[in-house]
């Protein structure tokens, strides 16, 4: 074997850990989230995998200093990261059950990733030890060794962020990226005439490319997958179960549209009609909404004549929204950017803004900070107010945390949950700030001949569960924001409420 081949080795093999690591979190996200704790977790993992290989992996080349030995390694490596997927169908609905997610993601990690990451850590030292044929190169051989495995990693990790996650789904990006290892084994294997070696990987090549083709899931015929698409920000679905049909993120659900046009959301009831509510009324009104969706908060908006525009960060959303949920706003409207990013480039005037852009776990920490609380007041018109809504658990710290927050920037804020008995379940929870004051009567909209007895029932049901001052919490801001960390606990009830709506078993598939 030719030295441009070990240094393609770690070049491939490098690259393949970023790949593991990148792409790792979308298998544990619909059973986890994809917060902190994963992320973490998973680098933790990648971490002590690599440390151990680079140590055992350099005991066996001092040892052993075979070629076939070091493409044997990269073999088994890419024969557990193509079986990653169907492994993770395996374990993780059990593992799933921890009450503290925390211990589930830890084992679920050390056990689908650990392997294929500590083989693929035995490959650089196996290499500088084929490599090196004298101590006076030694320094020079491991530090060649490592800058191409290194600019491997930097290749998988923006080739996977800008092309593998959005483009193809988790199966296939390990799928590939396995049996991508193991031919690259294979031609190892053949330089060095081991043609017993190469048909016995051939045929573990065979199986796992003929297994996946062959299995067949057990999918409730309740629940369909009517369309799925990756995105940068994370793996979207269109689902129907019965007569609603939902749009996911990463497993969790972010909005419930019903086959009667009758129904919505109650929360976006709620908002949607505080324009018409929040006395004094306007006659002409802009809105600012930060966060898609299926789009349902802003079509209802615009059909009460309200003057809109909207930021998506995605556009993978908005494709979905317009598709499947009938989404019609001129294109002039949508402004695909980053919410806090456009708030700081804004020179426009808004009567209301509405931040309604936060899933189970990515909570988006840097549009409830203390500065960007600040930017949404500059951006609001005499007597504007901003509206926050947030699925969590009223009594939570993060509500709390929230709640003081906007009380350091505007003068007036109030809080609304629907009832009844919202305390210690999850509920879509609705901040108002305001610097003048917020004073809300339903008596004329309901007047209006278009608003329906159910619209009026959860606007008056939001405003019978104002919440008080909460106790705990604390302001964040860009420099200490924990809400992730606070709404620990929403985010593993909201999980556990997706695992008994669709059933456990269906996330993992759903997904992929």
């Amino acid at each position: 074997m030719s030295d441009w081949g070990f240094l393609a080795t770690v070049f491939v093999t490098g690259a393949s850990v970023l790949v593991i690591e990148l792409v790792g979190t979308r298998i544990l996200a619909p059973y986890f989230g994809s917060g902190i704790y994963t992320w973490s977790t998973l680098i933790a993992i990648t971490m002590a995998a690599l440390a151990l290989g680079y140590k055992i992996g350099g005991d066996i080349a001092d040892r052993y200093p075979n070629t076939s030995i070091l493409y044997t390694l990269c073999a088994a490596a890419g024969t557990w990261t193509a079986l990653t997927f169907w492994l993770a169908e395996l374990f993780l609905p059990s593992l799933v059950q921890f009450d503290d997610m925390r211990y589930g993601v830890l084992i679920s990690s050390f056990l689908l990733f650990f392997p294929s990451l500590f083989l693929l850590g035995t490959i650089c030292p196996f290499c500088i030890r084929l490599l090196d044929r004298s101590r006076e190169q030694a320094g020079s051989t491991s530090g060649m060794v490592f800058s191409i495995s290194t600019a491997g990693s930097l290749l998988g990790a923006l080739g996977t962020g800008f092309t593998l996650i959005p483009n193809f789904g988790t199966q296939a990006i390990f799928t590939f990226c396995g049996l991508f290892l193991i031919a690259f084994s294979l031609v190892g294997f053949v330089f060095t005439r081991r043609y017993k070696t190469v048909m016995f990987a051939l045929m573990i090549t065979m199986a796992i490319t003929y297994y996946p083709a062959t299995k067949t899931l057990n999918h409730d015929s309740a629940v369909e997958i009517i369309e799925q698409a990756p995105s940068f920000y994370g793996q979207l679905q269109i689902v129907r179960k019965g007569q609603v049909k939902m749009m996911l993120v990463d497993g969790i659900g972010q909005n419930y549209v019903s086959d009667n046009s009758q129904y919505v959301t109650p929360y976006i009831n709620f908002i949607s009609a505080l324009p018409f509510i929040r006395q004094p009324v306007k006659a002409s009104q802009q809105a600012l909404v930060i966060g898609l969706g299926a789009g349902q908060l802003p079509m209802s908006l615009q059909n009460n004549a309200i003057h809109l525009e909207v930021v998506e960060i995605d556009p993978v959303v908005a494709s979905m929204a317009e598709k499947h949920f009938a989404l019609d706003l001129d294109d002039t409207k949508i402004h695909f950017n980053d919410g806090r990013v456009f708030l700081g480039n804004s020179t426009s005037l808004y009567d209301s803004i509405i931040i309604d852009a936060f899933t189970a776990d990515q909570i988006a920490w840097h549009l409830v900070s203390k500065e960007a609380i600040a930017l949404t007041k500059n951006r609001l018109a005499k007597d504007g107010f901003l509206a926050i809504n947030l699925t969590s658990i009223s009594t939570g710290e993060d509500v709390a945390s929230i709640q003081k927050t906007l009380q350091s920037v505007y003068s007036n804020v109030r809080v609304f949950v629907q009832t009844p008995d919202h305390e210690n379940k999850l509920s879509s929870i609705i901040f108002l700030g305001s610097d003048s004051p917020i004073k809300l009567s339903v008596s004329q909209f309901s007047e209006n001949k278009n608003v329906t007895a159910g619209q009026i029932a959860d606007i008056e049901s939001f405003i019978a569960g104002e919440i008080d001052q909460l106790e705990g919490g604390l302001v964040l801001t860009d420099n200490f924001n924990p809400v992730s960390h606070q709404r620990e606990h929403a985010q593993l009830v909201w999980r556990h409420a997706m695992r008994d709506y669709l059933g456990v078993d269906k996330l993992g598939w759903l997904l992929f």
